[in-house]
Parts: structure tokens; sequence; C-alpha cells
């Protein structure tokens, strides 16, 4: 396992009990579950704590990130459901998660007018998941 997959790998697992990465076939669904639910937790954190602050535009921006939290998406999880994943592959997928991971928790103290920028970043990391090659 490469030294930057070790210090992703850690970093996710700090936040995620348990994190099965996405080499073991039957645990790919329960994986991408648990980061989904972390991410959206954060977001409806920052979205009671900020409430009315928010502007219509970043209200609509959580909405569409919050409904990508909640439900699998097809083509990601499509993409990896059978068969072997090999390292170059799981070490990008758990790069994408610490990505994620790391947006909610700066989301999770963000004030109204950065929230918008933390949404995009989300929103672009699950898009880049959905992409054929591994996520960089």
């Amino acid at each position: 396992m490469p030294i930057a997959m070790n210090a992703d790998l850690d970093y996710v697992r700090e936040r995620i009990d348990p994190y099965r990465a996405y080499a073991d076939e039957i645990n790919r669904h329960d994986t991408d579950m648990r980061v989904r639910a972390y991410v959206g937790n954060a977001l409806t954190e920052a979205q009671a704590r900020l409430g009315e602050a928010l502007d219509a535009a970043t209200r609509g921006l959580m909405e569409a990130v919050l409904m990508k939290c909640m439900f699998t998406d097809q083509v990601f999880i499509r993409k990896f459901e059978h068969g072997q994943l090999d390292e170059p592959t799981i070490a990008a997928l758990v790069r994408s998660d610490r990505k994620l991971l790391d947006s909610a928790d700066r989301a999770r103290s963000a004030d109204a007018g950065s929230l918008a920028g933390i949404l995009r970043e989300i929103d672009h990391e699950f898009e880049a998941r959905r992409s054929p090659e591994p996520v960089a």
C-alpha cells in the first residue's frame, strides 16, 4: 500500500468506523453509503446552523448536494460493483473519499459566504467519482 494511500486511509478511518475501502466487493455499497452519510450529516449541520444566512443560490446548491448524499449514484457504484479492483483504483477511491470528508469537515464550521464554494467542491468530487477512469 503506497504511503499516500496510508495517509488517506488513516484520515478516512479516523472519521468513519468501520471503513472498509473498496477492496471487498461485498462491502462497496456500505463504504459508499457511509461516506455519503458523513457528508450529508455535516451539510445538514451547516444548513441548520446557518439557516437564513444562506442565499437562495447556496440553499439550492445545498439541496442538490444533499440529494447526492441520500441516494446511491448508480453510475458510480455499478462501475465498481463486481470483480477485483487494482491498487491504483482503490487508492484513487480512498483519496476521493478523503476529499469529500475534508470538505464536509470544513462545511461544519464554514460561514455563509464560504459554504457555496465548499458545496461546489463536494458536488465536483461526487461527479468526478462517476468518471470511467480511476478518480485522481
